[in-house]
Parts: C-alpha cells; structure tokens; sequence
C-alpha cells in the first residue's frame, strides 16, 4: 500500500505505479468519493455505474398508475 502526503494545498501526487497500472495521463480524470474515512479514487465518471438504474422503477411506477387508473374507473 503506498503512502502519500497531503500538501499545504491539498494537492497529493499519485505514484507512479499506480498512474501506469491505470493508464492516467496528464489531464484523466477521476472520481472521488468520500467513503466513511476513506477517500475512494475511481478512473471514470460514478454516475455512469447508475446507468439504466431507473429504469425499472419508472416500469414499475407506470404499471402502479395504469393499476390506480383502472381501478378508478371500475368505482365510475
């Protein structure tokens, strides 16, 4: 596990094998997220994990109205 220091700016340096092992150039990218005491660095976008994630809920959310819909017309 590599160590690195937090400088006066807030800046750290990632370390070199770590910058080879994921392919980071000048100018990648990375996401972070704050993980209870941990500080979590992903290459890409985390919102792109989310992707489609909606999309069964909206399904269910519409067959729920079109149910509400049907049973109102039923009390009509």
């Amino acid at each position: 596990m590599d160590k690195v220091t937090v400088s006066s700016k807030g800046q750290i340096a990632i370390p070199k094998q770590v910058r080879e092992a994921l392919n980071l150039m000048e100018g990648s990218k990375l996401t972070l997220e704050v993980r209870g005491q941990e500080i979590v660095l992903s290459k890409g976008d985390a919102w792109r994990k989310l992707r489609g994630a909606g999309r069964d809920i909206k399904k269910d959310f519409l067959e729920f109205r079109k149910e509400e819909r049907e049973l109102e017309d039923s009390r009509s």
